[in-house]
């Protein structure tokens, strides 16, 4: 857990596993990322005292639900179940997934159907939109399923898997930063959706406070 400021005190939950927009380092306990910036600046202009609090996909929105912070975020994508469960803030972004493959095999896995084959092994991380959309795609592929949004990679490298699928904002910044993996068409996603935050369900002022001060905020161009 970590806090910044005086004030009231606004707990915000995240996974802390998905640059570029949330990392938690173990070792020094902060946080860091697009979306812990946006979030620390909005306690800062608003006087909150933030404490951020690490969650997990599969569990993220029952923490929300059972009061353990108000607000959700990291790398969020709006979908039906969680418009279901929570209040959802304005778009904070849109992405859509693609695959992450080892790098020289773009080719060989530039479609779903060239993905989905009996000599394929997908790896996901449980609970969150990457199992979902793997799981509704692939048919004849072998999914493994691993813990967390840290471990893909490594399954990835040492052969143990050979795509993933995951947001393009992701794959980018795995392909920038992780040598030997590479995005397939990252201009050219199989979903479009949004990123947002969620806030529980009692948070409606909260969610308006946070979605005016999202509209004010400059946006970068291009």
């Amino acid at each position: 857990m970590a806090s910044s400021t005086d004030g009231p005190i606004l707990r915000v939950g995240t996974t802390g596993d998905y640059p570029p927009v949330t990392f938690h380092d173990a070792r020094t306990g902060r946080f860091s990322g697009q979306d812990i910036a946006l979030i620390e600046a909005f306690a800062r202009d608003q006087g909150f005292c933030l404490e951020l609090v690490l969650t997990t996909w599969p569990t993220l929105m029952q923490d929300l639900t059972a009061r353990k912070f108000e607000v959700a975020m990291g790398g969020i994508s709006d979908t039906d179940r969680r418009e279901a469960e929570a209040l959802v803030s304005a778009p904070i972004g849109q992405t859509g997934k693609v695959a992450l493959v080892r790098c020289g095999e773009e080719e060989r896995y530039g479609s779903l159907e060239a993905i989905d084959t009996p000599e394929t092994t997908v790896v996901e991380d449980r609970g969150g939109t990457n199992e979902q959309f793997a799981l509704a795609h692939i048919e004849q592929a072998v999914p493994v399923l691993v813990p967390d949004n840290r471990t893909p990679f490594a399954h990835l490298l040492a052969g143990r898997a050979d795509v993933m699928f995951t947001d393009s904002v992701e794959a980018l910044y795995r392909q920038q930063t992780t040598p030997g993996l590479c995005a397939v068409r990252p201009d050219q996603p199989y979903t479009r959706v949004d990123k947002v935050f969620l806030f529980r369900k009692d948070q409606g002022e909260l969610r308006e406070r946070f979605d005016r001060w999202l509209a004010a905020q400059p946006r970068a161009s291009g």
